[in-house]
This record gives structure tokens, C-alpha cells and sequence, in this order.
């Protein structure tokens, strides 16, 4: 049976508005309704930049010609505003598309560039006057009060439509999936993250939710993280957010909201991860200006062979063991899992490199039979290894 079409999630509202009006200020100079440089997750402003949008990244020659656009009084695309609830009384804009051209135009007002070998204020004020005065289209969004159930919550609907807004440069999966952080299985990633900075710190999450050198939020790695949690409980194990998507709030395999049980699967898988890094450097210490935790949070590397291991019936006394001493000899041998003469010697590049379970599941059996016969199997694909080269 074909799905219903969908009923309307939003009402539209077309108008105008100038860039005067979006930077009106105040007695002491301060902007009143808009100011790109704020904090994004502090501002009270009338209109606001959303955390999941990126920060403006626009090359010299594009501002350029975005303020040359101005001047001719090109069309520039519209602004793309979402409307939501302040408080009884009152409400914000969100800007949902056009943040970066705003910015941009921030910056020229505030004397950060010239245009044509002038700042701002060395324009003429009729000049400065025909630039303020410049029109956006505006295109205003409000929850449409007909628009029924829906299986999405309106925040997902808003974070969606934003998506599609901008498909010419989507957002990273880390941004996709910070905007979900309201479901369970990104929620239980996130809260795995912030145990990780004490419990598990070789898992590299220490600048997560700090500010990057361009001031934007840090994300990395989420992503990684919803990708190892989902390979162990919906086998899924390739860094994908549209494979994820369907499943940040119920299980694969049964449909069922995510229970207590796989967040104690989770946390006990991670208890025998770090046995494996403890034990590893415990027989083997780190050597001077070796970078040990490189790839722990990646489940492109071992880490997704790893967890496939963990799923299977057998001791894990054993399978610690097995990894422990395969991570000290990659750690130890300069092509082991790399370069030339490596582990992976026969293989297809996929079967070399990709995240597919097929392919994992290649990987980790030649890691067994390695492990089960070294010489034999050394021998048989001609592995190049060394066993322990602590210092």
C-alpha cells in the first residue's frame, strides 16, 4: 500500500526586509536585532544563527562579489526564516539559509575588508545609505496549525527542511547527528563521549564540545561514536547518517526503543576495549613521539573488527589476548596493516578498506588465521611483521 501524502508541516510567509533593518543599533553602537559574532548558544537576539549551521568560510573573490551584487542590486537569494516562540508575548527568528551572505555583510560594515580599495565607512554616505538600504526577500516559516501527526517532532522537520535547503553543501554527518541529540542512540553517543574524557581518554574526545580556531562548536568525533554504538547493537557498521537515520530512537532488529540492556552492552564493551589498550601498552610501552591512540575512535581502522570479534561466542580473555598482541605487532611493523606485504595481502580494495560488514568480516578472518598460525599464514600471503620493538 503506497504511503499517504504528506500533510503540510508549515505555513509560509513571503515579505522583505533590509539590511538596515537586520543591523539596526543601538545608542552605544551595539546591534540590536542581529549579530553573526555571538554566541550562538547564548544570543537573545531577534534573529538568530542556529548551532547546527557551519561558520562562514567564504573566499576573498566571493565577498567581492557579494557586496558588488549589492551594489547593482542583484537578486542574492532570499533569507529563509524559521519563526519560533520567545515567550508568551514574543518571538525569534532562526536563519535558516542565508547566515553566511549576513555575516559577510557583517564583516563589510565593520571595516573587516575594503570593496573596490574602500572600507565601509570611507564610502560616501549615499553610497553607505543605497547598501543599507539593499532588500532581502524573506521566506518565513511557522508550524502549520493542520499539519496532524506526524512521526517527526517539529525541531526534526525544522533541521530537515534547513538540510534540503542547503544540499549544494551539506552539513558533516557530526552536525546531522548534533542536531538529533534529542534521540536515544545519539544521546546514549554523547553521553559515552563525556564518560570517555575521564574512563576512556584514549578514545581522543577531549576537545569534543569545545570551540575549534574558527569559534564553531566541536562535533568530532560523534559521528565515529553513533557508528561503533550501532555496529554493536543494529549491525550497521559503515559511517553512514542515512543508514543510521531510521534508527537514533528504536533497534534495527526489533523496532523497539533503545533499553537500558544495550546501554549496558555498550559500556561493557567499552570496559573490554580498554583492556585491550591497557594490557597493550602494558606489554609494550609507548615509544618516544609514537602517536599510540590515533586510531582507537575510528571503526574504519581495527576498531570496527574489533566489535564484530566482540559480538561472537567465545571467551573474551581470549579475544583480549588475540587483540593485544595483533595491535603490538601493527604497532611494532612498518606494514603490517599498511603499506606493502600487509595483513590484508590478496584482498580486493574493498575488502582492503571498506566499512561493509562483508568486508569487516574478511578482515577480521584473516586477522584469526594469523593470529591461529603466524608463520604459516605469513608464509601463505607473504606478511612482513615484528613481534615486540618496545624501547
Amino acid at each position: 500500500m503506497a504511503d499517504p501524502i504528506p500533510s503540510a508541516v508549515f505555513e509560509r510567509e513571503l515579505g522583505q526586509i533590509t539590511i538596515r533593518e537586520l543591523f539596526s543599533t543601538g545608542g552605544d553602537g551595539s546591534y540590536l536585532d542581529f549579530d553573526a559574532t555571538e554566541d550562538r548558544s547564548q544570543t537573545q537576539k531577534k534573529y538568530r544563527i542556529p548551532i547546527h549551521q557551519r561558520f562562514n568560510r567564504w573566499s576573498s573573490d566571493d565577498k567581492q562579489s557579494l557586496i558588488a551584487s549589492i551594489f547593482l542590486n542583484y537578486i542574492i537569494g532570499n533569507i529563509s526564516l524559521s519563526r519560533h516562540p520567545n515567550n508568551a508575548m514574543d518571538f525569534y527568528f532562526n536563519i535558516e539559509d542565508g547566515q553566511s551572505r549576513l555575516t559577510v555583510i557583517q564583516e563589510f560594515i565593520e571595516d573587516k575588508f575594503k570593496f573596490n580599495s574602500l572600507l565601509f565607512s570611507e564610502l560616501t554616505e549615499y553610497d553607505r545609505n543605497r547598501f543599507m538600504d539593499y532588500k532581502f526577500s524573506t521566506d518565513i516559516t511557522t508550524p502549520s496549525r493542520n499539519r496532524g501527526n506526524s512521526n517527526m517532532l517539529l525541531d526534526d522537520h525544522y533541521f530537515v527542511n534547513f538540510d534540503r535547503i542547503n544540499k549544494g553543501a551539506s552539513l558533516s554527518d557530526n552536525d546531522k547527528y548534533w542536531c538529533y541529540k534529542s534521540k536515544k542512540l545519539v544521546e546514549i553517543a554523547i553521553n559515552l563521549i563525556e564518560d570517555s574524557k575521564l574512563d576512556y581518554t584514549f578514545m581522543g574526545v577531549s576537545k569534543f564540545g569545545g570551540k575549534d580556531k574558527n569559534g564553531k562548536e566541536e562535533r568530532k568525533p560523534l559521528e565515529e561514536f553513533v557508528t561503533f554504538i550501532s555496529a554493536l547493537v543494529n549491525n550497521i557498521y559503515k559511517k553512514s547518517y542515512d543508514r543510521n537515520s531510521e534508527y537514533l530512537d528504536v533497534k534495527k532488529s526489533n523496532g523497539q526503543p533503545y533499553s537500558q540492556i544495550d546501554i549496558d552492552y555498550i559500556y561493557g564493551f567499552m570496559e573490554f576495549y580498554k583492556s585491550i589498550h591497557d594490557t597493550m601498552l602494558e606489554q609494550m610501552p609507548p615509544r618516544q613521539r609514537e602517536k599510540v591512540n590515533v586510531h582507537f575512535n575510528n571503526p574504519g581502522k581495527f576498531l570496527g573488527m574489533i566489535v564484530m570479534d566482540y559480538k561472537e561466542y567465545s571467551p573474551l580473555e581470549d579475544k583480549k589476548n588475540m587483540w593485544v598482541n595483533i595491535l603490538n605487532i601493527n604497532r611494532s611493523s612498518d606494514n603490517f596493516m599498511k603499506e606493502k606485504n600487509t595483513l590484508w595481502n590478496g584482498f580486493t580494495d574493498a575488502n582492503k578498506k571498506n566499512q561493509e560488514e562483508e568486508n569487516i568480516r574478511m578482515r577480521l578472518n584473516r586477522v584469526k588465521e594469523f593470529y591461529s598460525n603466524k608463520q604459516e599464514t605469513s608464509d601463505n600471503y607473504h606478511i612482513e611483521y615484528n613481534e615486540n620493538l618496545s624501547d
